[in-house]
């Protein structure tokens, strides 16, 4: 399969809510929003990268770097599309993109509810950091 891979644009928004609404990811937050994602499109250390073939939209990560540290967020594919590679290799750019940046450190946002999302990132050489806790709170 041969897949593309690149930095997502204005004209993206509505197919990314689209995957990000259909059952390839049970996950949808409140900020999953055209607005949001129209902000982040603009932010200078955030990318929304998409993985496409034959001008279909397959897969999603957000890539941000805030000087300190990289994330990753928003790790997306299409259910027809899992298991070929196209998780990997959006991480593989997103961890590229961030390097070239200089960041030296990358925390992963998992959806571990989804059993193969612990799998897959263990898998991509990240580590499960059990004690530390996510603490969130809405500004909305």
């Amino acid at each position: 399969m041969n897949v593309e891979i690149r930095k997502a644009t204005t004209g993206d928004i509505d197919a990314v809510l689209a995957l990000w609404s259909a059952d390839a990811d049970p996950g949808r937050t409140i900020i999953d929003e055209p607005d949001a994602l129209r902000r982040l499109l603009t932010w200078p250390g955030g990318a929304l990268l998409l993985a496409e073939t034959e001008r279909e939209l397959i897969g999603t990560v957000i890539a941000g770097w805030d000087g300190w540290r990289g994330n990753l967020y928003r790790l997306v594919v299409s259910a027809e599309h899992r298991r070929q590679g196209v998780a990997r290799a959006l991480v593989a750019e997103a961890e590229r993109r961030l390097r070239e940046q200089g960041c030296p450190r990358i925390t992963a946002l998992v959806h571990v509810g989804l059993p193969e999302a612990p799998k897959f990132w263990k898998a991509a050489g990240y580590l499960y950091d059990e004690p530390t806790g996510r603490f969130v709170r809405n500004l909305g």
